[in-house]
């Protein structure tokens, strides 16, 4: 009987082959030799063993064998003799399969023990060894050991697996209820090695020990994270994820619950700016997504993020969002307004992102325009505020968003609302806005502007009317050396912040009287601007700013009549001889379409040069044969004159104001005068001529036509001043500015006055119409009316609708019903 022929599992025997060129004919042929080859040819002769064909045999050859494969050592048979058993068995319907298969199980089982006897003995071992009874086996060692093992078993059982495929394909079909090779090796490392009490706990605390040594190092192990990875994939092989995924999860919500609690706490104590817990939450978000996406699963990986933003963010939201807007939005960072809606969307806290946006402004713009002294820089403070909320909502939106990155922290954190329009958040291109980013843009758009409303709205009156004065500079001005877009922003900025008052009937009587005295001093930049400022108005406002087009008009039709008067002196020179001294112009407006400005009353007693004098009162002759039945009424604080001045440096074209000229041409009669021999020479009011006075001799260099003595800013009665023969300026032709605003304070109170008395007249005229096409209404349904169409120019106060009510009562426009006190009716 010939030997039974072992054959290793690898070989060099053949190292040494080369096959030839001819290597199919050789096959056909085997005698054949091809002269041209090289090498050695090598014949092996092995015989065929012979198998015993009783089953009770090969059952015993496979018994004897499953133990061996098991434990990785040789088997007494080939693998080609097990296999061959495994098929004859199949073929033998006397053999029963569930023993063979009853066999394999327990040998899975003493297997399994072996492997659960070897690891407790090393965590045992462990922690004998280091005493500190955590055994852990440290640094990651039980985890590789434990995947080891496994990876050990599952080689020992595929191979067994591969040797009775017949079987498992005979036995283990679909339908039968039995298990295969591999399944039933599955289930029993499961079960006697996994879920082993002292090693389940030690892989558990193990993986924890991993997770929590990455959130201290806040980046990824690089010696841990392979063995923490190992160890889910067999969890997951092994049909336990749960086992890991679960205390992992719960690791996740104490460690960030603790951590949010104290840097929260740090954050109200100031120890721990707002923002930069905005942003460790977020980097932290970012660090739990990525490590479990790469140790454990996407799924988990979502779940982690959920219970990240749930502890980090929707819990403490409320105690940060507010704090975190405040620093961003005084800081002027754009940066962190993206990083703070990224965290209040994440939080589900956007409804407190939109409050905090609209509470910092209120509380923003209450504070700039409570204190008198910021007048001056109210509307420009609010222009700069809008501007940055603008810009940061446009950001915000128009750019797809993105996970924020620590590396990227230190680019966005620079620049905001430095006045150069550049932002540290580059805009996108415009992209499709999706339904829900949408809905929150115009959620975030109505905060900035309730927010601007509400602290506009803070202070009666006085918004409106340095928002006209504001105006009013920027119309002077004009585009200057910017663009006219640029300059169109403006105007549209400036129309905004009108819609957010209250009090636009303010704004209205302030605009009037500034767009007035503009176009009556040619102090316009461009009359184009001007028109262009008065549609924009009306588009925005109504028609109640038809005023504009009126003055416009107004003067149209002037300028027509001043031609017609220098057409005239021209064709009879004769007629006007007492009014050739200079070019006389006058803009004779319609009194009701401008705002009122006051004669020359208490402290005047003006009196012109009798040159002066003459010109105006030749064009009142002459008005008077045009139109019999008007009467014209001179505003002499309006007047402008333009004087040639001779000195010893040359002759000169000064443009100045009608009192200045007075007072100028005093010296063609006597080089030096004081003070008050030009107020009686002048009659012109004590205060008015120390601001004519200072302006022509205190002036900008190049404009002190006049000399003070004593010198110095204030005026005393007994100042004297005289010509300055020695003038010189650089410019042939220039203006003299009277030092004063363009409204003083008396106008201001006087044109607010005009406004309070105005909404009376509104309130009534309001109140008789409604009544008028109602005839009978509640007084309370009354107030609801006026109210809401009051509103739309001012805030009514409804005790004074009550007076209105009860002053037209008395005036018989309404009354009361004589069976309900509380219905009013309609008197025609």
């Amino acid at each position: 009987m010939t030997s039974l022929v072992i054959l290793p599992r690898s070989s060099d025997a053949f190292s040494a082959y080369k096959p030839s060129k001819n290597a199919h004919i050789d096959i056909l042929a085997p005698q054949a030799k091809d002269k041209g080859a090289s090498g050695k040819v090598l014949r092996l002769d092995l015989h065929q063993p012979v198998i015993p064909l009783d089953s009770a045999t090969k059952l015993d050859l496979i018994e004897l064998a499953i133990p061996r494969l098991l434990a990785g050592q040789p088997t007494p048979t080939s693998f080609h003799a097990i296999a061959n058993c495994c098929r004859h068995l199949v073929a033998d319907p006397r053999v029963d399969l569930r023993k063979v298969y009853d066999n394999i199980e327990e040998n899975l089982v003493n297997a399994c023990r072996g492997i659960q006897r070897e690891c407790r003995a090393s965590i045992l071992g462990d922690r004998n060894g280091n005493g500190n009874g955590n055994g852990n086996g440290g640094g990651g060692k039980w985890l590789g050991r434990l995947v080891g093992q496994w990876e050990r078993f599952e080689a020992n059982v595929t191979l067994l697996a591969a040797l009775c495929v017949y079987l498992d394909r005979v036995y283990c079909i679909e339908g039968s209820g039995n298990m295969s090779i591999l399944d039933r090796a599955t289930a029993q490392f499961r079960k006697l090695v996994w879920s082993n009490d002292l090693l389940l706990e030690n892989t558990r605390n193990e993986f924890l020990a991993w997770a929590a040594a990455e959130r201290e190092a806040a980046g990824p192990d690089a010696a841990l994270r392979p063995a923490a990875t190992a160890v889910v994939a067999l969890a997951n092989r092994l049909a336990t994820p749960d086992d890991l995924v679960k205390p992992y999860l719960v690791q996740t919500q104490e460690h960030y619950a603790a951590m949010a609690a104290t840097h929260v706490s740090n954050v109200e104590t100031g120890a721990l700016g707002a923002m930069e817990y905005v942003k460790w939450a977020l980097d932290k978000e970012a660090e739990e997504a990525e490590r479990a996406r790469a140790v454990v699963s996407s799924q988990v990986a979502d779940k982690a993020v959920v219970i990240v933003r749930e502890e980090n963010g929707a819990k403490v939201a409320a105690r940060v969002v507010q704090k975190a807007l405040d620093e961003a939005m005084y800081a002027g960072e754009m940066g962190a307004i993206v990083y703070l809606y990224m965290y209040s969307v994440d939080s589900r806290a956007f409804n407190l992102f939109c409050k905090a946006i609209h509470d910092h402004i209120e509380t923003r713009i209450r504070t700039v325009i409570s204190d008198p002294a910021n007048d001056a820089q109210m509307i420009e403070s609010t222009l700069k505020l809008k501007r940055f909320a603008d810009r940061a909502v446009a950001v915000l939106f128009s750019r797809p968003p993105k996970n924020i990155t620590a590396a990227q922290k230190e680019a966005d954190d620079q620049g905001g609302e430095d006045g150069d329009g550049q932002d540290d958040v580059a805009m996108a291109e415009p992209r499709k806005i999706p339904q829900h980013e949408r809905l929150r843009q115009l959620e975030l758009e109505e905060a900035v502007r309730s927010g601007f409303k509400a602290g506009l709205g803070s202070r009666q009156n006085a918004p409106a009317e340095w928002i006209a004065k504001h105006l009013d500079a920027a119309m002077r001005k004009g585009q200057g050396s910017g663009t006219e877009r640029e300059f169109n922003a403006l105007l549209d900025e400036i129309i905004a912040l009108v819609g957010f008052t209250r009090d636009k009937d303010v704004f209205r009587a302030f605009y009037a009287s500034g767009l007035a005295k503009r176009l009556l001093l040619n102090k316009s930049a461009s009359d184009d601007m001007e028109r262009n400022m008065i549609v924009k108005l009306q588009n925005e406002m109504g028609d109640e700013f038809t005023s504009g087009d009126v003055m416009m008009k107004d003067l149209q039709v002037s300028e027509t009549l001043v031609k017609a008067y220098q057409s005239a002196r021209v064709k009879n020179p004769g007629q006007f001889k007492d009014s050739s001294y200079g070019e006389f112009t006058a803009n004779v407006l319609t009194e009701s379409a401008w705002p009122p400005y006051p004669l020359l009353k208490d402290g005047w007693d003006f009196k012109l040069t009798p040159q002066l004098q003459s010109s105006i009162d030749t064009f009142t002759t002459w008005y008077s044969t045009q139109h019999q039945n008007r009467q014209l009424s001179w505003r002499h604080q309006l007047a402008t004159v333009t004087l040639t001045a001779r000195f010893d440096s040359g002759q000169y074209e000064i443009g100045v104001s009608l009192f200045q000229a007075v007072v100028l041409l005093q010296f063609t009669e006597a080089d030096v005068l004081d003070f008050m021999e030009l107020k009686s020479r002048t009659g012109i009011e004590s205060s008015e001529l120390i601001r004519v006075l200072q302006s022509l001799s205190m002036g900008r260099k190049g404009t002190r036509v006049l000399i003070k003595r004593p010198a110095g800013k204030a005026v005393e009665p007994t100042d004297k001043f005289a010509f300055n023969k020695g003038f010189t300026s650089d410019r042939i032709k220039f203006k003299i500015n009277q030092i004063q605003q363009d409204l003083s304070a008396d106008e201001s109170r006087k044109t607010n006055e005009q406004v309070a008395i105005d909404r009376v007249s509104v309130m009534e005229a309001t109140i008789v119409r409604i009544m008028k096409g109602r005839k009978k209404m509640t007084l309370q349904l009354l107030i609801d009316a006026v109210v809401t169409d009051v509103s739309k120019r001012f805030p009514p106060d409804v005790k004074e609708i009550k007076k209105r009510v009860e002053s037209l009562i008395e005036r018989e426009y309404l009354q009361r019903d004589e069976h309900d006190r509380n219905k009013l009716q309609y008197l025609a």
